[in-house]
Order: structure tokens, then C-alpha cells, then sequence
């Protein structure tokens, strides 16, 4: 890595990592407040309709009506759809900006002038989007605990079920953040690689959507990447999902690599 190129993506992404932690950190505690105002009673109701129990099996990993708990909601925020909007937008924010975006910008010129290694260029964009990712995902667990303390509700050993459900999501980040590094590390302008980042993150969330009410799409769910994380599941046996982690940082370190040596191989056109 380079301290140069470390400084330089730290100085034009902390406010955006900054924000999208804040932002997280102030939805969680509100999603807190609305989960208690509402009894637990009311969402046993709503979960006798088959289509609100099939789509939050299908976030969630498994059936919210065996865990409808304090927890079991919580758990909720970390694969809620503002929450991966949030994640998904910075990620892709960085990795697009910070490779292709230069070269559409025109500014590669003044990179390439470093005398640095565009191997050294790849690793110190992709430690400072690999460690942005930690207090962003921090912020949703203690939005959790924050909220939690002022609504003076929680289960026993709730913070830590989630300690291990945020570990499980950085596993998921680790792998977005790859592949989209590997396609900006493809690509000379930043829409492009937009695009195609957009279009392969959606069809896994379409994919497991489907799967939920579809049974052939069951069949090919194992290769979208929310396959691998299913956060009520943690919650309800509370066990580490060592084979699905394994899954997510093996494939993610693959597109990585495969980023990395594309970068390195390919002529880089200014324009």
C-alpha cells in the first residue's frame, strides 16, 4: 500500500463514510422506538398473512414467528432496505470514484505520475473501503444498543446475538466492496461500472425474493450473496455462521484478486 494514496481517499470519502454512519446510527435507534410503540401481539397478526411471513422470511433468513422477540425484530435493521441502501450506495461511491472514476475524470494522469505500483495504487484503495465499512456497520449495532437502553427493552444476551449478526454483515460488505472494486478495476468510466455493480447486487436481492415465493428459484438462490446471510437464524440458535462467513470472505477475496490483476494487466485509456 501507499500512505500517499491512503491520505488522498481518506481526505474525499471520511465525510460520505461519516455521514452514512450517522445516518445508519439515528435510523436504528428510530426503528427501535416504532418496533416498541407497536405490541407484539399487532405483528402476530400481520404474520398470519402468508405474504408478510414469506417476505420477511425472505430478509430475514428463516420464520420471524419463531422469534418474534425483541431481538428477532432487531435483527431486522441489519438487513433492512434503507440499511442496504445506505451500505450499497457508499460502497459503491468509493470503489467507482476511486478507480474508474479517475480515469473518467481524467485525473489517472496525475496518479500515475506517483512513483508507485498500480498493485500498491488497488491495495490502498481497497484498505481504506474495507475499513470505512467497520464504523458504518458499528453504528447499526449501537443504534441498536442506544435505542434499546431509552425504550429500557432487550433480551438476555441480545447485544451479543447481534455482535455476531454485524459480523456476519461485514462479511457480506467485504464481498460487495470486491466485486466492486474488481468491475471498477475493469472499466474507464464510472458509469459503467455503476451499472453493472447495480444490476449483479440486484439480482441477488430479486433472487432471494423470489426464492421465497417461488420454489424453482429456491434452486439457484445458493448464488446470490444474501443466500449467505441470514441474520434470524444467528438469532434464534445463536451460533456463528462459520460456513456462510467462509463463503462470503472466500468469494469476495477471489473477485479481489481477480480486480487486482486486472488493474495491473490492462492498458489504461484517459479520456
Amino acid at each position: 500500500m501507499n500512505p500517499t494514496i491512503l491520505k488522498r481517499t481518506l481526505r474525499d470519502y471520511w465525510l460520505l463514510a461519516g455521514g452514512a454512519t450517522i445516518l445508519l446510527f439515528a435510523f436504528v435507534i428510530l426503528f427501535m422506538f416504532a418496533t416498541h410503540s407497536v405490541p407484539l401481539e399487532e405483528g402476530r397478526r400481520w404474520l398470519q398473512l402468508e405474504w408478510v411471513r414469506k417476505l420477511m422470511q425472505a430478509m430475514l433468513g428463516a420464520d420471524l414467528g419463531e422469534a418474534l422477540t425483541t431481538t428477532g425484530l432487531a435483527s431486522f435493521v441489519f438487513t433492512h432496505p434503507l440499511t442496504w441502501v445506505l451500505v450499497v450506495s457508499f460502497i459503491l461511491a468509493v470503489s467507482s470514484g476511486a478507480l474508474s472514476g479517475e480515469m473518467d475524470r481524467g485525473t489517472i494522469e496525475m496518479i500515475a505520475t506517483l512513483p508507485v505500483s498500480r498493485a500498491r495504487i488497488y491495495t490502498s484503495v481497497s484498505i481504506v473501503l474495507f475499513l470505512m465499512g467497520l464504523p458504518i456497520l458499528f453504528g447499526a449495532w449501537a443504534g441498536v444498543w442506544v435505542g434499546a437502553k431509552l425504550n429500557t427493552i432487550g433480551d438476555v444476551g441480545m447485544m451479543a446475538k447481534l455482535a455476531i449478526v454485524a459480523v456476519n454483515f461485514y462479511a457480506a460488505y467485504l464481498l460487495l466492496a470486491a466485486l466492486s472494486l474488481c468491475i471498477s478495476a475493469s472499466c474507464e468510466r464510472r458509469g459503467v461500472t455503476l451499472i453493472i455493480c447495480f444490476l449483479l447486487i440486484f439480482y441477488s436481492f430479486i433472487l432471494n425474493l423470489l426464492a421465497a415465493f417461488w420454489p424453482r428459484a429456491q434452486e439457484v438462490a445458493f448464488t446470490g450473496f444474501l443466500h449467505y446471510y441470514q441474520p434470524l437464524p444467528i438469532v434464534i440458535h445463536t451460533e456463528w455462521p462459520w460456513r456462510n462467513m467462509g463463503i462470503l470472505v472466500g468469494a469476495g477475496a477471489s473477485l479481489w484478486i481477480a480486480g487486482l490483476i486486472r488493474f495491473c494487466r490492462r492498458d489504461i485509456h484517459v479520456t
